[in-house]
């Protein structure tokens, strides 16, 4: 079952715009997005490890106030997507990963993935490469979307490795992009194009 479709979502009573909604269920996995109540869940990945500096730029432990203000900025524009990664056990959902991208906003053909965090206990388990695969698969059938583009940091060589087993090839480095431990680091972008 794959449906993906605009929703209207309150917050805090406050009607929002509408925000790029991907709900999708393959087996026992199911993609659906983040909730206000799910924020907690989504700290505790993104603070999980130090690999996920390198997923997500930023060189500190995220606060609940850095998570919400990232769902924030989602809920509010149409073209990005925060979406929670769950897999079926018994008659419950565990969040195992989150996917957060856009796609652009003046040319609808190219989509962002800004980052992919599978949970520790649930990675080599292929869950990361199922989510890109699924995500990129959709993104190209619903609407058009021809070039995907990631950004990794240039020491981040475990991320690297991912994207180009995934089809994903070097498109350019931005240098000095990035500041991590006070040390300015380049910003590689890779894509990938679907027909």
């Amino acid at each position: 079952m794959c449906y993906v479709e605009y929703i209207n979502i309150k917050y805090d009573t406050e009607k929002v715009k509408k925000m790029l909604t991907l709900n999708i269920q393959l087996d026992n996995l199911i993609f659906k997005d983040i909730t206000k109540d799910d924020l907690g869940d989504v700290l505790d990945l993104y603070n999980q490890n130090e690999q996920n500096i390198y997923a997500t730029g930023i060189d500190r432990r995220m606060s609940l106030e850095d998570i919400n203000e990232k769902y924030l900025e989602v809920l509010v524009n149409s073209h990005e997507f925060f979406t929670g990664i769950f897999l079926r056990e018994g008659a419950g959902l565990q969040m195992v990963g989150v996917i957060k991208g856009r796609i652009d906003y003046e040319n609808s053909e190219e989509a962002w993935i800004s980052s992919v965090l599978i949970d520790n206990r649930y990675q080599r388990l292929g869950i990361g490469t199922k989510t890109v695969d699924i995500l990129t698969d959709m993104l190209n059938k619903s609407y058009d979307v021809k070039r995907f583009y990631i950004g990794i940091i240039s020491g981040n060589n475990v991320g690297k490795c991912f994207w180009q087993k995934l089809g994903f090839i070097y498109f350019r480095t931005i240098e000095q992009y990035i500041k991590l431990k006070n040390l300015a680091a380049d910003f590689i972008i890779m894509k990938k194009e679907t027909t």
